[in-house]
């Protein structure tokens, strides 16, 4: 058995390795798109994993999965990887961690180089500090401290360290999962190492819907426009049925604890407008994207049911007209109990650090949806020290002390988890 407070020491003892570790994991530069140096990241981690005595092992994505997927990149190699120590068994317990490691594009106006990350004022800067390459160092190094203290851990640890999380996952975890890497019979336990703070428990996400419409016309010389028919006004049309179905939709709210609180409620915007070739000629084509999303109480189907009816009412109301619906992506909702053993063990042990933690659902989809729909993983919540408000943004950074805390809250959970904690 082990107490929490040689958990806490140890941790404490691995802060500098903690800190060159994230370092050297930031200077891989994996953004995606298009999806840059997966397996040099990959074998970065499975060295690390290996030096530790995982067993590891690396799963590249067949090319025609990448090409249904993502057939603009497939000259991008796509591998992800798996370390698993101890023997998987029905008596367990199975603890499984997982993170993404690819990055959003650095873009420009930083203060810093994004790849050659720097500390200033006790945080680390740089992409992916925060979102989410400091999540997979607090687990690795949570279960390094376990060791140091010579228990003996019973049932199995596995860590998955995936790819393109930042758009879609499907050729990461969901990947994974979708081939039987990952199921409810091999994990018991999965915590998400998703930047949220490391101060509050993330039970799951809204949902979301992205797709594309494109309304027809017949194309005309400007001066006469009685010979053609706009696609625009046909657009316009369903434009403005959209604004009152977005409404609607603020009427549709949630109990559950999303944060912001704003975000509370169903929603639906137009993100993408394209029409026409010259401004003398009636366009023939008008296509307009939206983002759709769903609180926990919806779902796909449903949005999906309703978007069609609305492209039908324009249908009918402009006969000249056809309006195809073109599917993007989706992500159901997502979100577990909060009286589950991983829930509630997270809690007590955020509780050593922060006052009056508590229960959260984020804003966006993530990867939890495959562990949680598509495997079935009902003991399966989101943990991590990086700053949600830090993700994506220019001059990422993750404050040190959020890296070392969520570590030790990890390191006792899991110990707690795996029933070695005294």
């Amino acid at each position: 058995m082990v107490r929490k407070e040689e958990l806490y020491a140890a941790v404490d003892d691995r802060e500098s390795d903690i800190v060159e570790f994230l370092a050297e994991f930031v200077r891989i530069d994996t953004e995606n798109p298009p999806g840059r140096n997966y397996r040099e990241g990959a074998e970065f981690l499975g060295d690390a994993l290996a030096a530790r005595g995982y067993d590891v092992e690396y799963v590249d994505v067949p090319g025609r999965i990448v090409a249904e997927h993502y057939p603009d990149r497939t000259e991008h190699k796509r591998v992800n990887v798996i370390g698993r120590r101890g023997e998987v068994s029905d008596e367990g317990p199975n603890v499984h961690f997982t993170g993404h490691f690819d990055v959003v594009p650095a873009g420009e106006d930083w203060t810093f180089d994004p790849y050659d990350p720097i500390i200033e004022d006790g945080a680390m800067y740089g992409r992916g500090t925060s979102d989410m390459k400091s999540g997979i160092v607090a687990s690795l190094f949570a279960i390094d401290a376990l060791d140091a203290t010579d228990v003996d851990l019973p049932g199995s640890i596995t860590q998955s360290m995936t790819i393109d999380e930042e758009t879609g996952g499907f050729t990461g975890l969901g990947y994974l999962v979708n081939e039987g890497y990952i199921t409810s019979d091999n994990t018991d336990y999965c915590v998400y190492t998703e930047c949220f703070d490391g101060s509050r428990v993330c039970l799951g996400h809204r949902g979301v819907l992205k797709f594309r419409v494109t309304a027809t016309g017949k194309k005309a010389h400007g001066c006469m426009a009685q010979d053609g028919f706009n696609a625009i006004s046909a657009l316009n049309d369903l434009l403005t049925r959209m604004e009152a179905y977005r409404d609607r939709l603020h009427q549709r709210t949630t109990d559950e604890p999303v944060t912001p609180s704003e975000s509370r409620r169903a929603d639906v915007s137009a993100t993408m407008i394209d029409a026409g070739y010259s401004e003398n000629v009636i366009p023939d084509r008008a296509t307009a994207t939206f983002y759709r999303v769903l609180v926990p109480e919806e779902s796909v189907a449903q949005a999906r049911g309703e978007i069609e009816d609305l492209v039908s009412e324009t249908e009918a109301d402009f006969p000249e007209t056809e309006v195809s619906y073109d599917e993007i992506m989706f992500a159901e909702p997502t979100i577990v109990a909060e009286d589950c053993r991983v829930s509630q063990t997270y809690l007590e042990y955020i509780g050593d650090f922060y006052d009056d933690p508590g229960f959260v659902v984020s804003p966006g989809s993530d990867d939890q949806r495959f562990l949680v729909n598509d495997a079935g993983i009902s003991e399966c919540i989101v943990y991590g020290p990086g700053l949600l408000a830090q993700a994506h943004v220019v001059d990422e950074h993750v404050p040190i002390d959020r890296v070392v805390t969520a570590t030790k809250v990890i390191a006792v959970a899991t110990a707690d988890l795996l029933g070695v904690l005294g």
